[in-house]
């Protein structure tokens, strides 16, 4: 698994995921210039390496033969519903196995970067720059912050890339909480009324775009040898509630959507997991980085994912 003279190695974890699968895919995309080896754990099979980030001494021994040039942790369990029902396990997963990547890394003297969320912050006073102070409002969220804190902490030369709810190319709909959207607009199951909240506001970033951000801090970092802030933020720009992109869905898809109840108003008294109102993050730092941080226009690149399958 060593590097092929002069070329750099990026080891990224979760590359079975939505989010990994990308990564993966952009370094692949510069030829030669990197060398890629991915991890994964429920889906994984050649030329991804199976991991189980959980198993201290299977990573350890992994990360000591691999000697990547960076890493790239996007493993983890973004579900905040289920981080609610599991904690155990989720903290497991979010956690205690960053904290051991971050270690090792450490240990090595490789690059970290960590993948974490704009749900960090309490959504009361966007937009937000890396710099401000985090507020965690669920358990999810909570073990995302502990996860950067590890990594800030156990290895100098870690890195922090904050965003938001992610959409791209789906092995199936659940996949993401905007591409899942597509089927409650479908009313696949028929249900008569869905409720669907209209007062979040989020800003969907496709994962192609979050790659590529990747893979150019990672040149800027090991490539060019450039320092940078130890936390940034990503994200697109066009904002929608749930509510809105399943109207867009179903003007696309040319599809009724009165069984969509519009919920404008939201109670938390009785949720076990408490959502964030708009937690904006600011692509300011990032782009005086001289990173590329334009996104694919939502409505465009749904346009073309779905039209095409139902010709």
């Amino acid at each position: 698994m060593s590097s092929e003279a002069g070329h750099p190695k990026v080891v990224v974890t979760g590359a079975t995921g939505l989010l990994g699968r990308e990564i993966v895919k952009k370094f692949q995309e510069y030829g030669s210039k990197w060398n890629v080896l991915g991890t994964g754990f429920s889906r994984s099979s050649p030329p991804t390496v199976f991991l189980d980030l959980t198993n201290f001494s299977m990573v350890a021994e992994f990360i000591r033969t691999a000697k990547p040039s960076i890493l790239i942790h996007s493993a983890a369990e973004r579900r905040p519903d289920i981080a609610a029902k599991h904690p155990e396990k989720v903290e497991e997963i979010n956690v205690l196995a960053t904290r051991q990547l971050a270690e090792l890394t450490a240990e090595l003297d490789i690059p970290f970067i960590y993948i974490s969320t704009d749900y960090v912050f309490d959504g009361k006073h966007p937009p937000y720059e890396p710099e401000d102070e985090p507020s965690p409002t669920n358990f999810y969220s909570a073990t995302k912050r502990k996860g950067e804190l590890e990594a800030l902490t156990l290895n100098g030369k870690s890195l922090i890339l904050r965003i938001p709810v992610l959409y791209g190319e789906a092995e199936n709909m659940s996949e993401s909480a905007i591409n899942i959207l597509v089927e409650i607009t479908m009313n696949v199951n028929r249900e008569a009324e869905v409720n669907m909240d209209n007062w979040q506001i989020r800003y969907p970033t496709n994962t192609s775009d979050i790659g590529r951000v990747l893979r150019d801090l990672s040149d800027l970092i090991i490539r060019e040898r450039k320092e940078v802030p130890p936390i940034l933020h990503f994200s697109a720009t066009q904002k929608y509630t749930k509510y809105e992109i399943c109207q867009i869905f179903g003007d696309l898809l040319g599809v009724p959507t009165t069984h969509l109840v519009r919920v404008d108003t939201v109670d938390h008294s009785d949720s076990i997991v408490i959502r964030p109102h708009d937690c904006c993050l600011s692509n300011k730092r990032l782009g005086e980085l001289g990173i590329d941080t334009s996104t694919v226009d939502f409505v465009a690149w749904w346009k073309k994912y779905l039209l095409p399958s139902r010709r």
